[in-house]
Protein backbone atom coordinates (compact mmCIF):
# COMPACT_ATOMS: atom_id res chain seq x y z
CA UNK A 1 0.00 0.00 0.00
CA UNK A 2 1.60 3.48 -0.96
CA UNK A 3 2.15 5.81 1.96
CA UNK A 4 -0.98 8.39 3.07
CA UNK A 5 0.07 11.83 1.69
CA UNK A 6 -0.36 14.30 4.40
CA UNK A 7 -0.83 11.35 6.68
CA UNK A 8 -4.64 11.25 5.99
CA UNK A 9 -5.45 10.73 2.41
CA UNK A 10 -4.96 7.41 0.49
CA UNK A 11 -4.55 7.54 -3.64
CA UNK A 12 -6.66 4.80 -4.91
CA UNK A 13 -6.98 5.69 -8.93
CA UNK A 14 -5.26 7.91 -11.19
CA UNK A 15 -7.86 10.58 -13.21
CA UNK A 16 -5.14 12.41 -15.55
CA UNK A 17 -1.64 14.05 -16.30
CA UNK A 18 -0.73 17.09 -17.59
CA UNK A 19 1.64 19.94 -17.72
CA UNK A 20 1.31 21.01 -14.04
CA UNK A 21 1.19 17.58 -12.52
CA UNK A 22 -1.82 14.66 -11.97
CA UNK A 23 -4.97 14.52 -10.96
CA UNK A 24 -5.93 10.80 -8.93
CA UNK A 25 -8.81 9.85 -6.85
CA UNK A 26 -8.45 9.65 -3.33
CA UNK A 27 -9.70 8.16 0.02
CA UNK A 28 -9.88 10.31 3.57
CA UNK A 29 -8.82 8.25 6.14
CA UNK A 30 -9.65 10.23 8.99
CA UNK A 31 -13.15 9.81 8.07
CA UNK A 32 -15.29 6.70 9.34
CA UNK A 33 -16.98 6.62 5.24
CA UNK A 34 -13.16 6.88 3.62
CA UNK A 35 -14.65 9.83 1.83
CA UNK A 36 -13.81 9.67 -1.77
CA UNK A 37 -11.83 13.21 -3.31
CA UNK A 38 -9.64 14.70 -5.92
CA UNK A 39 -6.19 15.23 -5.37
CA UNK A 40 -4.28 17.54 -8.15
CA UNK A 41 -0.72 17.51 -7.52
CA UNK A 42 0.84 20.50 -8.68
CA UNK A 43 4.83 20.80 -9.79
CA UNK A 44 6.32 24.14 -9.11
CA UNK A 45 9.06 23.38 -12.07
CA UNK A 46 11.62 25.67 -10.09
CA UNK A 47 14.84 24.84 -7.78
CA UNK A 48 15.26 28.31 -6.54
CA UNK A 49 14.14 28.89 -3.37
CA UNK A 50 12.89 32.11 -3.56
CA UNK A 51 11.20 31.83 -6.03
CA UNK A 52 8.89 28.72 -4.42
CA UNK A 53 8.71 30.68 -1.37
CA UNK A 54 6.97 33.09 -3.75
CA UNK A 55 4.51 30.54 -5.68
CA UNK A 56 4.06 29.02 -2.29
CA UNK A 57 2.55 32.33 -1.06
CA UNK A 58 0.52 32.62 -4.04
CA UNK A 59 -0.24 29.16 -3.52
CA UNK A 60 -1.89 29.30 -0.47
CA UNK A 61 -3.57 32.84 -1.68
CA UNK A 62 -5.39 31.32 -5.07
CA UNK A 63 -6.44 28.39 -2.26
CA UNK A 64 -8.31 30.51 0.08
CA UNK A 65 -9.70 31.98 -3.78
CA UNK A 66 -11.25 28.57 -4.15
CA UNK A 67 -12.32 27.60 -0.84
CA UNK A 68 -14.35 31.03 -1.15
CA UNK A 69 -16.05 30.39 -4.86
CA UNK A 70 -16.77 26.63 -3.83
CA UNK A 71 -18.98 27.52 -0.68
CA UNK A 72 -20.90 29.77 -2.85
CA UNK A 73 -22.03 27.60 -4.80
CA UNK A 74 -22.85 23.62 -5.62
CA UNK A 75 -21.59 24.14 -8.96
CA UNK A 76 -18.32 24.24 -8.15
CA UNK A 77 -16.49 21.16 -6.57
CA UNK A 78 -15.55 22.20 -2.81
CA UNK A 79 -12.09 22.56 -1.82
CA UNK A 80 -11.92 20.10 1.36
CA UNK A 81 -8.22 21.12 1.87
CA UNK A 82 -4.54 22.11 0.79
CA UNK A 83 -1.12 21.06 1.39
CA UNK A 84 2.87 21.17 0.38
CA UNK A 85 4.83 17.69 0.59
CA UNK A 86 8.16 17.23 -0.29
CA UNK A 87 7.78 20.54 -2.37
CA UNK A 88 4.87 19.96 -3.89
CA UNK A 89 1.60 21.53 -3.64
CA UNK A 90 -1.59 19.75 -2.88
CA UNK A 91 -5.29 20.15 -3.56
CA UNK A 92 -8.19 18.34 -2.03
CA UNK A 93 -11.65 18.44 -4.09
CA UNK A 94 -15.03 16.91 -3.95
CA UNK A 95 -15.35 14.18 -6.54
CA UNK A 96 -17.99 15.01 -8.79
CA UNK A 97 -19.79 11.76 -9.77
CA UNK A 98 -20.92 11.83 -13.66
CA UNK A 99 -19.32 12.31 -16.94
CA UNK A 100 -18.12 15.52 -18.43
CA UNK A 101 -19.77 17.00 -21.96
CA UNK A 102 -16.42 15.62 -24.14
CA UNK A 103 -17.67 12.21 -22.74
CA UNK A 104 -21.46 12.87 -23.35
CA UNK A 105 -21.18 13.80 -27.17
CA UNK A 106 -18.79 10.59 -27.33
CA UNK A 107 -21.22 8.23 -25.81
CA UNK A 108 -24.61 9.64 -27.17
CA UNK A 109 -23.85 11.86 -29.77
CA UNK A 110 -24.96 15.41 -30.33
CA UNK A 111 -27.26 17.51 -28.23
CA UNK A 112 -30.25 18.40 -29.45
CA UNK A 113 -31.02 22.61 -29.30
CA UNK A 114 -33.22 22.33 -26.32
CA UNK A 115 -30.51 19.86 -24.70
CA UNK A 116 -27.33 22.42 -25.08
CA UNK A 117 -29.55 26.20 -23.93
CA UNK A 118 -30.27 24.31 -20.82
CA UNK A 119 -26.65 23.45 -20.43
CA UNK A 120 -25.44 27.05 -21.42
CA UNK A 121 -28.08 28.73 -19.20
CA UNK A 122 -26.58 26.80 -16.39
CA UNK A 123 -22.82 27.36 -16.97
CA UNK A 124 -24.04 31.20 -17.50
CA UNK A 125 -25.38 31.58 -14.47
CA UNK A 126 -22.12 29.47 -12.68
CA UNK A 127 -19.95 32.33 -15.09
CA UNK A 128 -22.18 35.60 -13.47
CA UNK A 129 -20.92 33.86 -10.14
CA UNK A 130 -17.88 33.85 -10.15
CA UNK A 131 -16.98 36.83 -12.30
CA UNK A 132 -18.65 38.97 -10.23
CA UNK A 133 -16.02 37.73 -7.76
CA UNK A 134 -13.65 38.92 -10.28
CA UNK A 135 -12.56 35.48 -11.52
CA UNK A 136 -12.41 34.31 -15.10
CA UNK A 137 -12.08 30.58 -15.65
CA UNK A 138 -9.87 30.60 -18.84
CA UNK A 139 -10.18 26.89 -19.35
CA UNK A 140 -13.96 26.61 -20.40
CA UNK A 141 -14.47 23.72 -22.64
CA UNK A 142 -16.45 20.12 -23.08
CA UNK A 143 -14.03 18.01 -20.85
CA UNK A 144 -14.28 21.17 -17.80
CA UNK A 145 -18.19 20.65 -17.30
CA UNK A 146 -18.96 17.77 -16.08
CA UNK A 147 -22.74 16.79 -15.46
CA UNK A 148 -23.40 15.62 -11.72
CA UNK A 149 -24.88 12.31 -12.10
CA UNK A 150 -27.85 12.75 -9.23
CA UNK A 151 -29.28 15.92 -10.61
CA UNK A 152 -27.82 16.03 -14.21
CA UNK A 153 -26.63 19.55 -13.64
CA UNK A 154 -23.38 21.68 -14.82
CA UNK A 155 -20.51 21.46 -13.04
CA UNK A 156 -17.85 23.79 -13.64
CA UNK A 157 -14.25 22.00 -12.85
CA UNK A 158 -11.00 22.71 -13.15
CA UNK A 159 -10.29 25.99 -12.74
CA UNK A 160 -6.92 27.97 -13.94
CA UNK A 161 -6.11 30.19 -11.33
CA UNK A 162 -3.35 27.80 -9.92
CA UNK A 163 -2.11 26.73 -12.98
CA UNK A 164 -1.20 30.62 -13.43
CA UNK A 165 -0.28 31.32 -9.89
CA UNK A 166 2.77 28.27 -10.67
CA UNK A 167 3.36 29.53 -14.26
CA UNK A 168 3.84 33.63 -12.97
CA UNK A 169 6.10 32.35 -9.96
CA UNK A 170 8.59 31.13 -12.54
CA UNK A 171 8.48 34.30 -14.12
CA UNK A 172 6.37 34.63 -16.76
CA UNK A 173 4.81 37.71 -17.50
CA UNK A 174 1.71 36.85 -19.23
CA UNK A 175 1.30 32.59 -19.02
CA UNK A 176 -1.21 31.64 -21.52
CA UNK A 177 -3.86 29.17 -19.98
CA UNK A 178 -6.39 27.96 -22.24
CA UNK A 179 -7.30 25.14 -24.73
CA UNK A 180 -6.34 25.78 -28.36
CA UNK A 181 -9.35 26.26 -29.92
CA UNK A 182 -11.41 27.00 -27.27
CA UNK A 183 -10.10 30.23 -26.18
CA UNK A 184 -10.12 33.57 -28.06
CA UNK A 185 -7.42 35.86 -29.58
CA UNK A 186 -7.09 38.00 -26.64
CA UNK A 187 -6.35 35.10 -23.92
CA UNK A 188 -4.27 33.39 -26.61
CA UNK A 189 -1.86 36.62 -25.86
CA UNK A 190 -2.31 36.28 -21.84
CA UNK A 191 -4.68 39.09 -21.81
CA UNK A 192 -8.52 37.43 -20.95
CA UNK A 193 -10.92 39.18 -19.98
CA UNK A 194 -14.52 38.36 -18.87
CA UNK A 195 -16.19 38.19 -21.91
CA UNK A 196 -13.28 35.36 -23.15
CA UNK A 197 -15.31 32.48 -21.44
CA UNK A 198 -18.12 33.42 -23.33
CA UNK A 199 -16.08 32.73 -26.40
CA UNK A 200 -14.93 29.75 -24.90
CA UNK A 201 -18.48 28.33 -24.16
CA UNK A 202 -20.22 29.24 -26.95
CA UNK A 203 -17.35 27.24 -29.00
CA UNK A 204 -18.30 24.67 -26.27
CA UNK A 205 -21.80 24.82 -27.64
CA UNK A 206 -20.82 24.00 -31.21
CA UNK A 207 -18.91 20.87 -30.16
CA UNK A 208 -22.26 19.92 -28.35
CA UNK A 209 -23.86 20.35 -31.05
CA UNK A 210 -21.91 19.02 -34.31
CA UNK A 211 -19.36 16.82 -32.21
CA UNK A 212 -16.64 19.05 -34.00
CA UNK A 213 -13.73 20.21 -32.83
CA UNK A 214 -13.09 23.95 -33.21
CA UNK A 215 -10.27 22.95 -35.20
CA UNK A 216 -12.64 21.33 -37.73
CA UNK A 217 -14.38 24.59 -38.57
CA UNK A 218 -12.56 26.75 -41.30
CA UNK A 219 -12.44 31.08 -40.62
CA UNK A 220 -12.72 33.66 -42.39
CA UNK A 221 -9.16 34.90 -43.31
CA UNK A 222 -10.67 38.64 -43.27
CA UNK A 223 -12.08 38.56 -40.12
CA UNK A 224 -10.90 36.18 -38.33
CA UNK A 225 -14.61 34.95 -37.48
CA UNK A 226 -15.79 31.35 -37.19
CA UNK A 227 -17.50 29.92 -39.92
CA UNK A 228 -20.04 27.15 -38.81
CA UNK A 229 -23.71 27.98 -39.50
CA UNK A 230 -23.50 26.28 -43.05
CA UNK A 231 -22.67 22.81 -40.49
CA UNK A 232 -25.60 23.26 -38.38
CA UNK A 233 -28.39 24.68 -40.75
CA UNK A 234 -31.50 23.31 -38.86
CA UNK A 235 -30.22 25.64 -36.21
CA UNK A 236 -33.22 27.84 -34.18
CA UNK A 237 -32.21 31.25 -35.63
CA UNK A 238 -32.19 32.45 -32.33
CA UNK A 239 -29.68 30.42 -31.41
CA UNK A 240 -27.37 30.72 -33.92
CA UNK A 241 -27.44 34.42 -33.54
CA UNK A 242 -26.92 34.14 -29.85
CA UNK A 243 -23.96 31.68 -30.41
CA UNK A 244 -22.35 34.14 -33.41
CA UNK A 245 -22.43 37.29 -31.42
CA UNK A 246 -20.47 35.22 -28.46
CA UNK A 247 -17.98 33.82 -31.07
CA UNK A 248 -17.20 37.51 -32.21
CA UNK A 249 -13.69 37.65 -32.72
CA UNK A 250 -13.35 41.13 -31.26
CA UNK A 251 -14.42 41.14 -28.02
CA UNK A 252 -15.88 44.72 -28.14
CA UNK A 253 -18.23 43.18 -30.81
CA UNK A 254 -19.50 40.17 -27.97
CA UNK A 255 -22.00 40.07 -24.94
CA UNK A 256 -20.58 42.17 -22.41
CA UNK A 257 -21.74 40.31 -19.45
CA UNK A 258 -22.76 36.83 -18.36
CA UNK A 259 -25.80 38.25 -17.69
CA UNK A 260 -26.79 39.66 -21.35
CA UNK A 261 -25.88 36.41 -22.96
CA UNK A 262 -28.53 34.95 -20.02
CA UNK A 263 -30.85 37.66 -21.03
CA UNK A 264 -30.76 36.55 -25.04
CA UNK A 265 -31.13 32.74 -24.05
CA UNK A 266 -34.14 33.35 -21.71
CA UNK A 267 -35.77 35.27 -24.72
CA UNK A 268 -34.95 32.20 -26.85
CA UNK A 269 -36.38 29.90 -24.46
CA UNK A 270 -39.49 32.06 -23.84
CA UNK A 271 -40.17 31.77 -27.81
CA UNK A 272 -39.55 28.32 -28.14
CA UNK A 273 -41.24 27.18 -24.88
CA UNK A 274 -44.07 29.36 -27.15
CA UNK A 275 -43.76 27.37 -30.20
CA UNK A 276 -44.07 24.28 -28.40
CA UNK A 277 -47.58 25.26 -27.11
CA UNK A 278 -48.73 26.40 -30.65
CA UNK A 279 -47.28 23.12 -32.01
CA UNK A 280 -49.27 21.05 -29.14
CA UNK A 281 -52.80 23.36 -29.53
CA UNK A 282 -52.61 22.50 -33.43
CA UNK A 283 -52.24 18.56 -32.86
CA UNK A 284 -55.33 19.09 -30.36
CA UNK A 285 -57.53 20.96 -33.16
CA UNK A 286 -56.69 18.35 -35.84
CA UNK A 287 -57.52 15.83 -33.16
CA UNK A 288 -60.56 17.93 -32.49
CA UNK A 289 -61.32 17.89 -36.29
CA UNK A 290 -60.80 14.53 -37.34
CA UNK A 291 -63.58 13.16 -34.70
Amino acid sequence: MSKLLNNRYQMTAPLGKGGFGITFIAEDTFLPSRRPCVIKQLRPGTQNPEVYEEIKRRFEREAAILEDLSNGTNSIPKLYAYFTEENKFYLVQELIEGINLEQKVQRDGVLSSSEVIRILIDVLSILQYIHKKGIIHRDIKPANIMLRKSDNKPVLIDFGAVKEVLGHGTGAASMVIGSLGYMPMEQGMGRPIFSSDLYSLAMTALYLLSGKEPQDFHSDPQSGKIIWRNQLPALPASLADTLEQALEPYPRERFPSAEAMLRSLGDLQLDMLTDQMKQFRRRGTSRTTDT
